[in-house]
């Protein structure tokens, strides 16, 4: 494994690790979803994860 920051990704309960983009720095804590179509990421931002107050 190359040194450098990952981020773990989810699919059918399986995990690959991606290399870390700027795109999911901003969104730590958040849920994130990108979708791969014909070479391309299309990225979904989502709700803050954790308790609600």
């Amino acid at each position: 494994l190359s040194s450098g920051k990952f981020a773990v990704v989810e699919k059918s309960h399986e995990f690959t690790l991606v290399p870390w983009r700027p795109i999911i720095d901003r969104q730590l804590g958040r849920e994130v979803m990108g979708i791969v179509q014909g070479g391309s990421v299309s990225w979904q931002l989502g709700r803050q994860r954790g308790l609600e107050r």
